[in-house]
């Protein structure tokens, strides 16, 4: 019996690696849905609060899905976050 306990389940693991990932993909989802509002607002547009709220639902959708390939998938979109930030010349 104290085996099991030492040993988390697949779910418990998962559930810890969102918690984890949470952490880094909240700010990812802030920054993108700021840099797309600060371009839009040249043009006259604005995206609302509910596209904040479901990146941050689909940052934590694939970080529960993928657990192993969501770390290179949201370090991938920071190297696209810094080649836009250099092509805009922010």
């Amino acid at each position: 019996m104290a085996r099991n306990r030492g040993q988390g389940g697949p779910i418990e693991s998962r559930l810890i690696g969102l918690f984890a990932s949470l952490f880094f993909s909240i700010p990812t989802a802030v920054f993108i849905w700021l840099g797309v509002n600060k371009e839009l607002a040249y043009w006259g547009g604005f995206l609302g609060s509910t596209y904040l709220a479901t990146t941050i639902i689909v940052f934590a959708v694939l970080a529960l899905l993928l657990p192993q390939l969501f770390p290179s998938i949201l370090g991938g979109i920071w190297r696209g976050i810094l080649k836009i930030e250099r092509w805009w010349g922010w």
